[in-house]
Parts: structure tokens; C-alpha cells; sequence
């Protein structure tokens, strides 16, 4: 019994020390896992530049490409823009603007403690997937509602020496569909960095402030099995810049005012970091 308490302990000692250690390095999180939020933040005078490119919802139009900039003001705080359309690529017949610029702000409430996760919140209005109108879904907005008013919180950890392992969960209000929809929905996701250069995430959009039009009325709403599973694989080719490739919606659980599915589809994304002190880089 003396031995198995001492290997307890022993073990115990192991976990708090590296969870310690993992801390001290101030390991730097995803800002986004595909679509959510994290707790994660650019450092002060840094630059985010990304692009997503994506199949239309519209056959007549065509890829569609949206781009985001973002601007570390402290190490606290970021605000962001982005803007794009359906049908800047490939040969559509037609484009179709974004209905509003994207407009981002995000503020750091907590850091990360060994004890606790990193807490912050902010304003975003870049939804995703295609732009959508009451013909389809009953709103005029994204088929992937922006999130609005947020909350994000993660935590990170170091697995088997060299896996970084990062778990987050975002309670989030959209502003789109406001009338109907009064209340929060939920984001959880992980990221998983197997090295210095690839990583995967995962993430789970609960949609419960989603109208489900699964053959039922619109009264309903999605149920915890009936979200939107995002999936994809990041490759960072340096420091400063990395490509994404996304699944969206992997389950096929989003439905149009006809019944019919939207369907899974792939998203490209391209992202570039620059910061102006030389140590950050």
C-alpha cells in the first residue's frame, strides 16, 4: 500500500510539473479552431491576414473568397474586419457581396493559469459558408451565422513530451435571425499540434440557434445530436504563415426551408502573420 501511495505521488508530481512547465512556455493558441473562437489572441503590434476560399450555395455563382484582416493593439486586445462574396473565383455568371463588412473586436479578460483557462470575450460579425436570403432560410444573413456577442475559454496541454493539446468552448448570441432566436448557442472544439508544422482541429457547432427544418416546423430547433461537425488539417509552412484545409458540416446536418440538406462542403484556408517587433517573430 506505502509503494502504490509513493507512485501516486510520484505520478502526480510528473503531471503538476509538466502542466507548470507547459505554462511557463506561454504557448501560443489558435485564435480560431475552423470557425469559433478561442481564447486566443494576437500579440500587441502583430497582423493577421487571412483568406477562406469556398464553394458557392449558389450554382450560378461562383467559389466564393473571403478575406480578414486583424490588428494586435495590446496583448489583450484585437479588432478585426473582413469582407468578401460569392463568385470572385471560377466562372460564374454573377457575383454577390457580402450583405456587411465582418467587423471584429476581442479582448483577453483572463490568462491561462495552471488552475484555470484563458477567458475572453468580444464582437464578431463574419459569418460563414455562403450568403443565404428568406427564400432559403427565413433570414438574410451567412448559412453559418456570424457569432455575434462571445465567450470563449480554453485550455492547453503537452501530451507524451511533444503533443500539444488544446481544448475550447465558446457560448456565443448571433445577431442574425435575432427575432426568432433570443438565446446562446455553443461551440466545443480541440486543436491537436502533432508537431512544429501540422496540426488537426475538430470542432462541434451545437446550432441551437438554428431553426431546424428537418420535414418539421420551423418552431423547432437543432437538437445536441443535430449540429455541425468541422473538421480540418493546418499546415504551417513557417512561423509567419500556414494553410488550412477544412471540412464543414461533415454530418450533413444542416437542412434548407425545403427539406433539403445543405450538404458537407470543403473550405481552403490561407492565413499570413507579420508582427513589427522582431521578437515576436
Amino acid at each position: 500500500m506505502r509503494v502504490n501511495k509513493i507512485r501516486l505521488l510520484l505520478v502526480m508530481s510528473t503531471i503538476i510539473g509538466a502542466g507548470q512547465w507547459v505554462f511557463s512556455q506561454q504557448m501560443l493558441q489558435p485564435r480560431r479552431i475552423v470557425d469559433s473562437h478561442t481564447a486566443g489572441m494576437l500579440p500587441r503590434a502583430s497582423v493577421d491576414f487571412d483568406c477562406r476560399y469556398y464553394p458557392s450555395s449558389n450554382p450560378e455563382l461562383g467559389a466564393g473568397l473571403n478575406a480578414g484582416l486583424a490588428v494586435g493593439i495590446s496583448d489583450r486586445l484585437m479588432i478585426g474586419i473582413g469582407y468578401g462574396g460569392e463568385g470572385l473565383i471560377g466562372r460564374g455568371r454573377k457575383v454577390q457581396f457580402n450583405y456587411f463588412p465582418g467587423l471584429l473586436f476581442k479582448y483577453r479578460l483572463f490568462e491561462e493559469r495552471f488552475a484555470g483557462p484563458g477567458v475572453a470575450i468580444g464582437y464578431d460579425h463574419q459569418g460563414f459558408g455562403g450568403l443565404t436570403d428568406t427564400s432559403d432560410f427565413d433570414y438574410k444573413g451567412y448559412i453559418y451565422q456570424s457569432p455575434g456577442f462571445f465567450l470563449a475559454l480554453s485550455k492547453n496541454f503537452k501530451l507524451l513530451n511533444h503533443v500539444l493539446f488544446g481544448l475550447h468552448a465558446t457560448v456565443n448570441i448571433s445577431m442574425e435571425d435575432f427575432l426568432h432566436v433570443k438565446w446562446p448557442n455553443l461551440f466545443t472544439g480541440i486543436d491537436i499540434s502533432l508537431n512544429e508544422e501540422l496540426a488537426l482541429v475538430f470542432e462541434y457547432n451545437f446550432g441551437f440557434n438554428t431553426r431546424d427544418f428537418h420535414g418539421q416546423s420551423p418552431v423547432n430547433y437543432a437538437l445536441i445530436n443535430e449540429g455541425y461537425l468541422n473538421a480540418g488539417l493546418r499546415w504551417a509552412f513557417t512561423p509567419q504563415f500556414f494553410i488550412e484545409f477544412d471540412a464543414k458540416d461533415v454530418l450533413e446536418n444542416r437542412y434548407k426551408k425545403s427539406g433539403r440538406p445543405v450538404g458537407w462542403t470543403r473550405e481552403l484556408k490561407l492565413v499570413y502573420f507579420f508582427s513589427f517587433l522582431k521578437d515576436q517573430i
